[in-house]
């Protein structure tokens, strides 16, 4: 029998246990704690709409942070450096996995004061930062356009460089300067004196507010990378600009149909540039011009530790920066004995980048080691021609050395030899396995109904998939933000007579009227107004880009906007009660 000390060292032992279980579970606890929490970090981006900009041009920034971030931003920091001209926050909810997301943007329209290279500073939120950013920031060739004598629209057009390098990238910009308010703007193609010119517009046109003579602008900027296939004088020629311009804000209701505003043309000026032909002693198969270019090299597996018969991935990749990906060349890649190659189709990329195109072109080849043994791949080079330094290059991988041990199984296995005996043998087993004539015979009888019985069984199967997909709800729509705070923000700033925030404020509201658009200005809004609101978008239009922000009296705007609004309700309201009438009314 346990004697009373022994009862109490069992005692001792249990609640010893027990502690140090509670001490496990305490701690997985707090691992799984810190786990959850280093998920949920915030994740804050920052991108700029175009890099460079000019000085005294604005450029916008915009804040992307999920819902954990630990406060608002301070935006004080980008004081020194910029002028905060405006800002606006909205919240983006989307629905993954059947957990709720959402995540905050801010956009900040910012304007530097000084040229140069200039880094955005990382911005706080709480304790969170956003990733740092640079910028370029160029000084303006001249305060006012000079041939137009202060006008209220000009056109301006450069290139990035006065002389290139033939087949090579150049850079043609043009921008449209305007103080008044146009619709239903258009523009003619860019073409050039060279019919064979490869021309390619980079990206959409932006939109941006720009000063010029103490006077502020409204800039539509569109970019284009061209190369010239020839030699000589390459002429840009004029690109028209056409639009419809309301001078005195007296448009009729009708004028967004009838196109009565007064209708305006533009023409850029002619430009010209040298194009250089390549230098003489290089062949055309080997003439690649580019501003930058490397050769990466990937492997599917450690070369190293290789073995006989299984297949290897070798990737290279084609980085340039200036050509399209259509003209990067094929490498040559040498044969080895014992190593077969199977090369896959490439494929190429262009994307647009601040210095015009970068191109990609990576190509797969897929090798097979027949035997064991080291294996000496051959350096690869590729020759380019240096458009900024114009020097001839070469870009290099080095070569590679594969380890390859074990035996393939083509040659571990060979085939079998059969010998006549063996023949003789397996054609008696199969004489042996033939069924009798009574069996073929059930069998005739069998198979039909059970193939009867299985075609019953997959249509019930079918019918009973398509009801079951029937009844399957459907998705729940995406979220959109709320405009009752939106609407009343427009009404407060209206009230105000406060142009620059009514503006804002209208932007935002449209943003989550019609998410399925861009809405990037007031033009956006009027093309889906009614005539009223579009009219006194106009006006706003106007004064924004006039000298009298003061006199602005936001109450027209803000009647018409209140109309508009409830012209839609009940649009709406009209279309949901007309759906859900019968289709047969009982008597």
């Amino acid at each position: 029998m346990p004697t009373l000390r022994d009862w109490q060292k069992i005692k001792q032992y249990i609640l010893e246990s027990l502690m140090n279980h509670k001490t496990i579970f305490l701690f997985s606890t707090l691992c799984l704690l810190l786990f959850s929490y280093s998920a949920q970090a915030a994740n804050i981006t920052a991108s700029l709409d175009r890099n460079p900009a000019m000085l005294d041009e604005s450029f916008r920034l915009v804040l992307e942070a999920n819902d954990s971030v630990d406060d608002d931003p301070d935006f004080s920091v980008l004081e020194k450096d910029f002028e905060i001209v405006s800002q606006s926050q909205t919240t983006n909810m989307t629905f993954v996995n059947g957990s709720l997301n959402r995540k905050g943007v801010w956009n900040l329209t910012l304007i530097a004061k000084r040229s140069g290279i200039i880094t955005i500073p990382s911005i706080p939120f709480g304790k969170d930062r956003s990733p740092a950013l640079r910028i370029t920031i160029k000084q303006a060739t001249s305060k006012a356009n000079p041939s137009t004598g202060g006008s209220e629209i000009y056109v301006e057009v450069e290139t990035d460089q006065k002389s290139a390098w033939v087949q090579s990238q150049v850079i043609y910009t043009v921008r449209l300067f305007s103080r008044l308010s146009m619709s239903n703007l258009r523009h003619s193609e860019l073409t050039t004196s060279d019919a064979d010119a490869i021309i390619e517009q980079l990206g959409k046109a932006t939109t941006y507010e720009a000063f010029r003579g103490g006077m502020r602008f409204a800039v539509r900027e569109l970019r284009f990378a061209v190369y010239p296939q020839h030699s000589g004088k390459l002429t840009f020629s004029p690109m028209m600009f056409e639009g419809r311009v309301n001078r005195n804000n007296s448009q009729s209701i009708f004028d967004q149909f009838m196109n009565t505003g007064t209708l305006k043309r533009l023409r850029s000026k002619s430009l010209s540039i040298n194009i250089k032909a390549k230098p003489a002693n290089i062949k055309t198969r080997d003439w690649l011009p580019a501003s930058k270019l490397s050769l990466l090299e990937e492997w599917s597996e450690d070369v190293q530790q290789l073995q006989a018969g299984e297949p290897v991935t070798r990737t290279i990749t084609i980085l340039a920066e200036g050509p399209l990906a259509t003209n990067l060349p094929d490498l040559k890649l040498t044969d080895s004995p014992g190593l077969k190659q199977y090369p896959d189709k490439p494929m190429l990329e262009n994307r647009v980048a601040d210095s015009g195109v970068a191109s990609t072109k990576r190509i797969k080849v897929a090798l097979i080691p027949t035997r064991a043994g080291n294996f000496k791949l051959p350096a690869v080079s590729l020759a380019w021609w240096n458009t900024k330094t114009g020097k001839r290059e070469v870009a290099r991988l080095p070569e590679v050395v594969l380890n390859v041990t074990g035996t393939a199984n083509a040659v571990a296995n060979p085939p079998p030899v059969i010998t006549p005996e063996q023949t003789d043998s397996a054609a008696e087993g199969l004489i042996k396995e033939i069924p009798a004539a009574s069996e073929l015979f059930i069998n005739a009888i069998y198979w039909p109904w059970l193939s009867l019985a299985l075609a019953i069984g997959w249509l019930i199967t079918l019918i009973a998939l398509l009801r079951k997909d029937k009844r399957r709800p459907k998705a729940p729509p995406k979220p959109t933000p709320a405009l009752a705070p939106l609407e009343k923000a427009v009404y407060k700033y209206c009230s105000k007579n406060n142009a620059a925030r009514t503006k804002d404020a209208l932007l935002e509201w449209a943003k989550a009227r019609w998410p399925e658009t861009t809405i990037t200005s007031l033009m956006d809004i009027t093309e889906r107004s009614n005539p009223e609101l579009g009219e006194q978008l106009q006006v706003l239009n106007t004064i924004l880009y006039g000298s009298d922000h003061e006199q602005w009296n936001g109450e027209k705007l803000g009647k018409a906007f209140k109309t508009f609004r409830k012209e839609k309700n009940r649009k709406q309201h009209n279309r949901s009660d007309n759906a859900l009438q019968p289709l047969y009314k009982a008597p």
